[in-house]
């Protein structure tokens, strides 16, 4: 079946999925996020009636004023034309806790992600979705409706409106996830799993001299927990400068950080020209219970970016595509109308999710919060010796997780001097633990079965509170 192609069986007249309007089952899809709208197009190109409540006054409010790092890959697999404007990312230039040393990445620019501006790639999935699926502005949504243990819909400006499914793409902070009875079991986080960044383009100092460095990304900016950036934008008129923190940034950290950036990065000149907003993004591994009996979660909502960049575009949109693609091989294989939306048979879409990047993510996530709990001597001695090798580096850059075969283990025990062996055992250490939590997270249970599947969530889970 070719993506968001109608199954034969669904087309039958003696299906209930056939497309006649009053049998249409509907659908809706909270926040028009990215994985929201490939959803809704898909899941409208199978014969749902779907509608999208969308906060954002207009289409053109919708998206932060700025650009992200995207693989192209995504859009090859999804059958969608990179926006017009993306550009291909250079390379990072890694900058110690305190600045002591600097580590340049050679990228392989085929492999490359490229930056891409939300707001025409918002524009593009909109247009799609909307041949087929419903969108309403200025709407919030407030909470879930709930009746005997099953989402029929939501309340929306105050008004409840029905569905058989509700998409969750609402991101970290849902409403509906918060007001989801605890019995469901759907995935919350804790304020140290969330990641508050500031983001600006600010004027380029034309008086101020070319930077040695292009990309400048400083790990545990100050000290702190979290990360700067400084990146000499596409755009040679402008410097995108980022401040994150995990948990929390209040706006002494915030000047503090841009203050301290400023001294090494004189071309950020006074006047923010693009963005000069706060958001918060999450950077865990991804919801154990992203479904329950008529809903599901997407993006953010199930905590699908990249533990150590904070990036979750291509993992959104690709989340949308699985779950309409999980919806359409239920019909093919002729699920009652009524068990289309039960948790045991939304279970398959989060079985594809950890299968496909989920457990990457997990791996990813157990490396990043060793990272920033290494003291700031440690983190000084990696990136300015020669353990860390370029291919490593470039991983950790991308959110990929790292793999140390025999070879290169001993050639990292050769060039570490005796007394820094105890930090390369506690490497070593956190590598076996990103390894177990990649295994454990892909050996997800593939059918539902309750006391099954909540036994393998809080294995997975017990990892992340050690």
């Amino acid at each position: 079946m070719r993506h968001g192609e109608v199954p034969r069986s669904a087309q039958r007249k003696n299906r209930p999925y056939a497309a006649r309007k009053e049998s249409l089952m509907k659908i809706i899809i909270a926040g028009a996020g990215m994985g929201g709208m490939i959803a809704a197009e898909r899941l409208a190109k199978l014969g749902f009636d779907v509608t999208v409540y969308e906060q954002a006054p207009s289409l053109d409010e919708m998206r932060y004023d700025w650009h992200d790092d995207v693989n192209p890959s995504i859009f090859r697999r999804l059958g969608l034309e990179m926006p017009a404007g993306s550009f291909r990312k250079k390379s990072w230039t890694f900058i110690s806790p305190h600045g002591a040393v600097v580590r340049e990445f050679r990228q392989d620019d085929s492999t490359a992600d490229w930056s891409v501006e939300r707001r025409p790639l918002n524009r593009m999935l909109y247009e799609r979705a909307a041949a087929g699926a419903k969108f309403v502005f200025g709407a919030t949504v407030e909470r879930p409706v709930v009746e005997k243990g099953v989402v029929v819909g939501v309340v929306v400006n105050g008004r409840e409106e029905r569905a058989d499914l509700v998409i969750d793409s609402l991101g970290a902070d849902s409403a509906l996830k918060k007001d989801l009875p605890a019995e469901f079991g759907v995935s919350r986080h804790r304020e140290d799993e969330v990641f508050v960044a500031y983001r600006a383009f600010y004027e380029r100092d034309p008086n101020a001299p070319a930077p040695k460095y292009t990309n400048k990304v400083y790990l545990k900016h100050m000290g702190e927990p979290g990360i700067s950036w400084v990146i000499q934008d596409n755009d040679p008129s402008l410097v995108n400068v980022l401040v994150g923190r995990i948990g929390s940034l209040s706006s002494y950290d915030l000047e503090r950080a841009l203050e301290d950036l400023r001294k090494t990065n004189p071309t950020i000149g006074g006047k923010v020209v693009r963005g000069g907003e706060m958001c918060v993004i999450p950077v865990r591994y991804p919801a154990t219970r992203m479904v329950a009996n008529g809903y599901a979660a997407v993006g953010d909502a199930a905590y699908m970016t990249i533990p150590m960049l904070g990036s979750g575009i291509a993992s959104g949109m690709l989340a949308g595509q699985l779950l309409a693609e999980t919806i359409g091989e239920n019909m093919s294989r002729g699920v009652k109308k009524e068990d289309l939306f039960k948790t045991s048979r939304l279970w398959k879409y989060q079985v594809k999710v950890f299968r496909e990047f989920g457990a990457v993510h997990c791996a990813v996530d157990v490396l990043k919060r060793g990272v920033l709990h290494f003291p700031d001597a440690m983190l000084d001695w990696m990136l300015g010796s020669e353990v860390l090798t370029n291919d490593e580096i470039g991983c950790l850059a991308a959110g990929k997780m790292l793999r140390v075969g025999v070879k290169e283990a001993i050639r990292k025990i050769n060039v570490t001097e005796y007394s820094r062996m105890r930090t390369l055992i506690k490497v070593n250490n956190l590598l076996q633990k990103s390894l177990y939590a990649y295994r454990l997270a892909r050996n997800i249970p593939r059918n539902y079965d309750p006391n099954i599947c909540k036994s393998w969530e809080k294995r997975l889970k017990r990892i992340y509170r050690r």
